[in-house]
């Protein structure tokens, strides 16, 4: 079990992986902004910009995954419910959720996961 003084260590780290992630978000939208009212380059310009554009797409929907892990780790930790397996129901280490504070499984129930998305991997591979 977490102590105060732990819990609220991570509780700051959450919140501060969150402003990160935000302040990020909101830099690129506004130079996503900036780009639109540029004047039309030649084809090579729009196709930089437009691979530019998918790249920003993919990290923002990395980025609103992981907040949404965060918020859902904060709202964990509010409830009392923070830093148990959603597996095993066992404490998950406190070194581990220093590290990743928004985890959900612990060492040994990623790992299972890990080799069991592994091995369904494999399987479809072996039948195509």
């Amino acid at each position: 079990m977490l102590r105060t003084k732990e819990l609220q260590q991570i509780k700051d780290l959450l919140l501060k992986m969150k402003k990160e992630i935000l302040a990020d978000l909101e830099e690129r939208i506004k130079s996503s902004d900036v780009s639109e009212q540029r004047v039309i380059g030649d084809i090579f310009d729009d196709a930089d910009l437009e691979q530019s554009r998918e790249f920003n797409l993919l990290l923002t929907t990395r980025e609103r995954q992981k907040l949404k892990q965060i918020e859902q780790a904060l709202l964990k930790i509010e409830n009392g419910e923070f830093g148990i397996c959603e597996n095993c129901e066992q404490d998950i280490p406190v070194g581990r959720l220093k590290v990743m504070p928004f985890t959900t499984l612990c060492v040994k129930c990623k790992s299972q996961q890990e080799s069991m998305e592994g091995h369904a991997t494999v399987s479809v591979g072996e039948k195509g």
